[in-house]
């Protein structure tokens, strides 16, 4: 798991987890002292290992450095990572492994992602609608909070591409498996509850949309890493990047619409556009 100055959810978000997994790593990324303290509390309380880096490295880096103590052991099969803000359901890990075990194709598979629901309100309601005969579902690529990685895909491969730092990050890694004939299921009956954005509901011509009011930083590497991923499998995966791209559309309709600082968060996205065309990567840099 990847912390960063996490708020007070973080202790129930840790205890549900560690009903789920048989060893937790917390990558602090640099949080402020009272922060640290709070993570520093909870491990001796839980019994949980903890990673300080220094600075905010980037979640691509933090998610690395968890991934590389875990494969120091001869352990565990698969390595699950988290965001902080994520919080696993009871026998979430059970039903995670029986997708895998009722795939036909487990030689292939590198990546199990749980169901995300991104409203707690929708949880309810999602498992209902869901099918309880369909254990899994093959799709392109997933979120990387709650998703268990073979181990042994990740020792033979690289691991997340660092100079991304935040945003599509795990969807670069997705495709790159992908591209090496590595296959990525859901595991339909594993909801994972995932807070993205600040998210708020609002009605349009009688639709109802949710809008995740993401920051303008977070605005601006979105749009560079999303160019920068299109150009890197515009090949090998047209197909997702066509669906991508039109859903990245209809996502500056909402924010047009509904979001505060717009003229500043497009300001943000143009200036992302432009560095992934002029190839600037890393952290952001006025």
């Amino acid at each position: 798991m990847v912390a960063y100055n996490p708020d007070s959810m973080l202790g129930e978000n840790i205890r549900a987890l560690l009903a789920e997994v048989a060893r937790l790593i917390v990558v602090d990324n640099g949080s402020e002292p009272s922060k640290r303290s709070l993570i520093a509390a909870l491990a001796a309380t839980h019994d949980f290992d903890v990673i300080w880096n220094k600075e905010n490295a980037g979640l691509a880096a933090a998610l690395n450095t968890g991934i590389r103590r875990a494969l120091s052991s001869e352990d565990y099969d698969w390595i699950a990572t988290f965001d902080q803000d994520s919080k696993v359901s009871a026998g979430f890990s059970e039903a995670m492994l029986a997708a895998y075990e009722s795939c036909p194709f487990r030689d292939k598979i590198a990546l199990i992602g749980p169901h995300h629901v991104l409203s707690s309100e929708r949880l309810a309601e999602s498992l209902a609608q869901g099918d309880s005969s369909q254990l899994f579902q093959e799709i392109p690529v997933t979120l990387q909070s709650g998703s268990l990685f073979s181990a042994s895909a990740l020792k033979n491969g690289d691991l997340f591409d660092e100079s991304f730092f935040i945003d599509y990050v795990d969807f670069e890694f997705c495709l790159r498996l992908r591209k090496r004939g590595f296959r990525i299921i859901e595991a339909t009956r594993a909801p994972l509850y995932h807070r993205v954005g600040a998210p708020t509901t609002h009605t349009f011509f009688n639709k109802t949309c949710m809008v995740f009011n993401h920051s303008p930083v977070r605005r601006y590497y979105a749009a560079r890493n999303r160019l920068r991923v299109y150009a890197r499998y515009l090949f090998s995966d047209p197909r997702w990047i066509g669906h991508d791209a039109w859903s990245w559309c209809k996502e500056i309709i909402k924010l047009i619409l509904f979001e505060e600082d717009r003229l500043k968060k497009l300001a943000y996205m143009v200036k992302g556009a432009w560095h992934a065309l002029s190839k600037r990567t890393g952290v952001y840099a006025r």
